[in-house]
């Protein structure tokens, strides 16, 4: 490892951050302030790169500064976080040369450059933390990046609307992960991630008290915000559109599977402790990641902007991975599910990456955001791009996507069948549950994919001029491509590899060799499903976009509630409706205690502000105080004591004057209720047990 490198991968990017405007103050500086951004993340991930090492030995090196408590400030070395700080800075330079090129002489590019930058640094905090407040506090950076990213032409106004609502949405989000960042803090005494794997007492502590379901799920919904999964989804599909250059918030969404799989271990542990409620924690990780995987796949079939196809395409993807993450902490062994989750995690930044820069390399080229007018481009290597990415998205084999999909729904079946023998019936329906929305997913991902591909290249379109790409855009396309496909066609032989990478965390070999692992996979019902998933899906499409010998245009006429299913899926499944509905309610409500309380006062009482309501209030209870003893503590509860003593000594005076002190008259009475009692004891069954 370099000297200081982990320290120096996040510093430089924030460095460059602070020096970039400095080189807009100087005419002869002010053309190299892109050249300045590409060169502080190429050195992050100099720096990154040579942190590998000390990963391959499966070391686990916690750098801590010294700093008063709580502040923790430090450096956590292992397998996970120098795996993620290389995608997070190889893909980031890729993403920053591309833009290099796209962006050109925008006039601005210095606070372009700046968030970029600004943009990475934190997001190397956040996967190299070794403690959760600082983690947050590279999180909270990376927010705010992707919030002045969106609204990066913020004269428009519906882009600065766009760029509220995104910030809105992931404050959501952070404000529950941030609950649970303080409440664990509180019960263990540290925000450590190695102290917080230590010991158990913690949580067991919270287990006790009754909160470590609602807070685990507070860091669910944290890790649901920054993954853009369901409810918190629709944050990724404004941000790609306002977005320059269109790929910032690749790395953004793989925030939220990394700390799912950074907490993983801990709360596995916790689970083969006997906590049982952590199990509902893993199925709603679960369940979460399926649903999102379905619901959004199906939101991007009816999607006419390229960049939200791919954003929908993106929170999709991530749904595969929180349900491996989630189903490694159900079944028996979390090694299974950490390493498809983790594996998945890798593949697909490159794989999401490389479709979503052919698709904005193709927008650039023909000037169009439209899928139904951006045919035209006649480049094989950008075609050949998008192919391989879609291959791999829709399942073909043997490209990434048929292996690592196949996988996770393999261990849906799994939960099934060993729920099954042990008689849960919760975890044997979710299993199958889960299972048939990822197969679902997987057909409905076949036929949007083909469908960005086949509007994008179509056959026989008339040839349009296209402009040029620059050399930057070419090169980093280019090297891009080449190392997903790479990556993409070796995926059982990476698995092997991160096998043994991760084997400091997961602690087990999952797999022997590949044969194992192809044994594996393809003798299973999940490969029979997902095949023919893949062929309902992919031919509906191929007919539709690729052949046209289908018109979904007459399809539409013959059968209106297909139109009516688009018209919805459209409207994003009117759940962005739902949250702007929201937003006016909160705005209105907001408005109107303003005027009415905090200005004008509330005008039937004659109130003027916040202060002099309570004022008024406090004079209110004390009046209601003072009215209440006399009337009802006196007059109700007091008054009927009273009635309650005289009532009791007349009937015992009336009592009193059946003793007469005969004796023959007091015998007489009691063998007349010796008599009754007996009765009433036969009737009920009583009189005969006693005998008995």
């Amino acid at each position: 490892m370099l000297p200081n490198a982990q320290w120096l991968c996040w510093a430089i990017p924030a460095l460059g951050a602070v020096i970039v405007p400095i080189f807009d103050a100087r005419e002869e500086t002010k053309k190299y302030k892109g050249h300045l951004g590409v060169s502080t993340i190429g050195l992050s991930v100099l720096f990154s790169l040579s942190m590998i090492d000390e990963a391959l030995r499966g070391r686990i090196i916690d750098f801590r500064l010294q700093v008063p408590p709580p502040l923790e400030i430090g450096i956590l070395v292992d397998p996970l976080s120098v795996l993620m700080a290389i995608l997070v800075s190889v893909i980031g330079l890729f993403v920053a040369l591309f833009s290099h090129g796209y962006l050109g002489e925008d006039p601005g590019l210095t606070r372009f450059w700046f968030i970029m930058q600004l943009f990475i640094s934190g997001y190397l905090i956040i996967v190299l933390a070794d403690n959760l407040l600082f983690m947050f506090i590279g999180w909270e950076i990376v927010g705010i990046c992707c919030t002045y990213l969106t609204a990066y032409q913020y004269k428009i106004k519906k882009m600065a609307n766009l760029g509220f609502k995104v910030n809105t949405i992931l404050r959501v989000g952070d404000v529950a992960l941030l609950i649970f960042i303080l409440t664990v803090y509180v019960y263990a005494g540290t925000f450590n991630f190695v102290k917080l794997s230590e010991s158990a007492d913690w949580i067991i502590r919270l287990s006790r008290s009754g909160l470590l379901l609602l807070i685990s799920l507070m860091f669910l919904g944290g890790v649901i915000g920054k993954a853009a999964q369901f409810p918190l989804h629709e944050w990724l599909p404004d941000m790609l559109v306002g977005t320059p250059s269109s790929s910032n918030a690749l790395t953004e969404c793989l925030a939220g599977p990394y700390l799912m799989a950074r907490a993983l271990p801990i709360f596995c542990e916790a689970y083969a402790l006997g906590l049982s409620e952590l199990s509902y924690f893993f199925l709603a990780v679960a369940w979460t990641g399926a649903v999102t995987a379905s619901l959004t796949a199906l939101t991007a079939t009816a999607q006419r902007h390229p960049q939200r196809v791919m954003a929908y395409a993106i929170s999709s993807i991530i749904g595969f991975m929180l349900t491996a993450l989630g189903l490694g902490g159900l079944n028996g062994e979390m090694a299974p599910g950490y390493l498809a989750g983790t594996t998945i995690l890798m593949v697909d930044a490159f794989i999401s990456a490389l479709f979503i820069l052919s698709t904005v390399y193709v927008s650039y080229a023909v000037g169009s955001e439209d899928l139904f007018r951006m045919s035209g481009l006649r480049c094989r290597i950008v075609q050949q791009g998008m192919e391989v990415a879609v291959f791999a998205m829709i399942n073909v084999p043997p490209f990434s996507g048929f292996w690592l999909c196949n996988w996770v729904q393999s261990l849906a079946l799994n939960l099934s069948w060993e729920a099954g023998g042990v008689g849960e019936s919760l975890f044997l329906y979710s299993g199958y549950g889960i299972f048939a929305f990822l197969i679902l997913a997987g057909g409905i991902t076949a036929f949007y994919a083909l469908r960005v591909m086949g509007l994008t290249f179509r056959k026989g379109s008339v040839k349009r001029k296209v402009k040029d790409a620059p050399w930057s855009m070419r090169f980093s396309f280019f090297g891009l491509l080449v190392i997903t496909m790479i990556i993409d066609l070796t995926v059982p032989l990476i698995i092997l590899l991160l096998n043994d990478y991760f084997m400091p965390i997961v602690g087990m070999t999952v797999f022997n060799d590949v044969f194992d692992f192809v044994i594996h996979i393809i003798p299973s019902a999940s490969t029979l499903m997902t095949l023919l998933a893949l062929a309902i899906g992919g031919y509906a499409s191929y007919q539709i976009y690729i052949t046209e010998s289908v018109d979904p245009r007459d399809l539409m006429q013959r059968h209106p509630f297909i139109d009516r299913f688009r018209l919805f899926l459209q409207k994003r499944c009117l759940i962005d409706v739902a949250y702007r509905e929201a937003a006016r309610g909160a705005v209105a409500l907001a408005r109107g205690l303003y005027r009415n309380v905090e200005m004008e006062g509330i005008k039937t009482f004659k109130i003027r502000g916040i202060n002099e309501f309570f004022d008024i209030a406090i004079r209110w209870l004390a009046s209601l105080s003072q009215w209440i003893y006399p009337s009802v503590e006196l007059g109700i509860f007091e008054r009927f004591n009273e009635r309650v003593v005289k009532e009791t000594i007349r009937i015992s005076e009336k009592v009193r004057s059946v003793q007469t002190g005969v004796l023959s008259y007091n015998m007489l009475l009691m063998i007349v209720g010796i008599l009754a009692l007996g009765i009433i004891l036969l009737a009920s069954g009583g009189l005969w047990e006693v005998l008995i």
